[in-house]
């Protein structure tokens, strides 16, 4: 298990599970010339899911997001 937590803003309960797709972002006003593509997690997930795994999100509004990776034991 790994496990990774920010002290942002949070990511409200309707934009949890679309994190994971291609080019979302919770913050539509950003756009590709303030940085990112919104491929990050996308990645993270399809990677975890070929190991056997999977990623889980915790997250509440003022109290930034957990991401937890779990993957199986060898």
């Amino acid at each position: 298990v790994i496990e990774v937590r920010d002290s942002g803003p949070g990511i409200p309960v309707a934009d949890q599970q679309r994190v994971f797709e291609r080019f979302y972002r919770v913050d539509h006003a950003r756009s590709r010339d303030t940085g990112g593509t919104g491929l990050g997690l996308a990645i993270a997930r399809w990677a975890v899911e070929a190991s056997g795994g999977r990623i889980e999100l915790e997250s509440a509004a003022g109290q930034g997001a957990l991401f937890r990776v779990v993957l199986p034991r060898s």
